[in-house]
């Protein structure tokens, strides 16, 4: 059974607030998401973390960083977040992203480490024995509704075989086709964006979405 992440990516303040506050009342709900663009690693670019409020702490956050080079970690810690996504692609070096997985620990936050859709899931090899999460990109990262990209399904199942003990997440473009699929192939935890805030109601949404990850698919 895999959880189910809000995850929020937006360039207005106002817009950013208002989703957040309609997640923060989705019943269900433990971790969300925050995703962060500087318009160099991806196109757009979002609400910077600098003019984001303190989070509701009943919740468990998440950062996506889709950003070059990643800094000022302490940021993210003082508003709240518990758990950082930084992208192996991001670094030039795995020098440098191991130093940034050392200063993001040491500030008492998780990391995960994400893989956009056309880098080897054989990358994280020599990650798996470090960090504990990994979050596969299963679209083209940057906007939220991009189609999701089939074979995710079988890098969820290699990244499975690889680190059969870590927690796999899935981010963009599921809906309730890809979830019990994906659930299936042994993610933990799908971050689901416009399926939840274009619908009518985010609610039943969530639900529907929910109840697709935890079905058993027949053998």
């Amino acid at each position: 059974m895999a959880i189910i992440v809000p995850a929020i990516l937006e360039a207005d303040k106002e817009k950013l607030e208002s989703k957040l506050f309609a997640a923060s009342r989705i019943s269900g709900v433990t971790t969300m998401q925050i995703d962060f663009c500087d318009g160099s690693f991806v196109e757009g670019k979002t609400v910077p973390i600098k003019e984001v409020d303190v989070l509701n702490p009943a919740f468990t956050w998440e950062a996506h960083l889709m950003v070059e080079e990643p800094v000022d970690f302490l940021d993210y810690q003082m508003v709240g977040f518990k758990r950082l996504v930084v992208h192996y692609e991001s670094f030039s070096s795995e020098k440098q992203l191991e130093e940034a997985i050392d200063q993001i620990t040491k500030l008492g936050m998780e990391v995960s480490i994400a893989l956009n859709p056309e880098t080897p899931v054989s990358t994280l090899r020599y990650f798996t024995d470090i960090i504990k999460q990994f979050t596969l990109l299963s679209v083209n990262p940057g906007k939220q509704g991009n189609p999701f990209i089939e074979d995710s399904v079988e890098r969820v199942k290699e990244l499975r075989r690889l680190a059969p003990h870590a927690i796999i997440e899935v981010d963009g473009g599921v809906n309730v086709t890809h979830a019990p699929v994906l659930s299936e192939a042994g993610a933990d935890m799908l971050a689901v964006g416009s399926v939840l805030f274009d619908s009518d109601s985010v609610q039943e949404s969530y639900d529907a979405l929910v109840s697709a990850a935890t079905h058993i698919l027949p053998t």
